[in-house]
């Protein structure tokens, strides 16, 4: 699986790196970057930051 994440979607608000800070990196400017790929044990948690994000700006490519 591959984090992918909307720019033109993502407003920074940082609920993804509060929840996964080794998988996501808010910037000061522009979107948040994926600095990790989590393995897949980690998946439900990852499903829960998507349904998260407030901007629904993160996906999974499979």
């Amino acid at each position: 699986m591959r984090i992918t994440i909307d720019g033109s979607k993502c407003v920074g608000a940082g609920n993804c790196e509060a929840d996964m800070h080794d998988v996501f990196e808010v910037q000061d400017v522009g979107p948040t970057k994926v600095v990790g790929q989590p393995p897949e044990d980690r998946r439900r948690q990852l499903e829960f930051v998507i349904g998260n994000c407030p901007a629904r700006a993160i996906g999974i490519d499979e």
